[in-house]
C-alpha cells in the first residue's frame, strides 16, 4: 500500500486523479532538484482534488526543515496559506489514524 508519492514531478492529471482515488498524497518537497516541479504538481494536485504534504526528502541530519522553512517550501510552490497549513498539519495528523 502506497501511502506518499514523493517527488512526482511532470505527474499527469489523470495519475493525480488516480493518487486522489486511491488516497495517495502528493509529496512537495523542499529537496534541491526535486522541488523544481513543486508548482506542477501543486497545480494538478488541486485541479484533482489530490491531498498534498509538505517534505523535506530528508537524506541527513542537516536536511530536516523548520516549519518555517515547511511554510517558504508550501507557499513558494503557490499554496494558498489555507492549502500550506492543511499540507503541513492537517493531512500529517490524518496520516497517523493509518499507523
Amino acid at each position: 500500500e502506497i501511502d506518499i508519492l514523493a517527488h512526482p514531478g511532470f505527474i499527469t492529471l489523470e495519475e493525480a486523479q488516480l493518487a486522489k482515488d486511491n488516497d495517495v498524497i502528493l509529496e512537495v518537497t523542499g529537496r534541491a532538484g526535486h522541488n523544481i516541479t513543486n508548482g506542477h504538481v501543486v497545480n494538478m494536485a488541486r485541479a484533482a482534488g489530490a491531498k498534498m504534504v509538505i517534505d523535506s526528502d530528508t537524506h541527513q541530519p542537516e536536511n530536516l526543515m523548520s516549519d518555517e522553512e515547511a511554510r517558504i517550501v508550501a507557499l513558494g510552490a503557490g499554496l494558498t496559506k489555507e492549502e500550506a497549513d492543511k499540507a503541513l498539519y492537517v493531512t500529517p495528523y490524518e496520516m497517523t489514524k493509518h499507523l
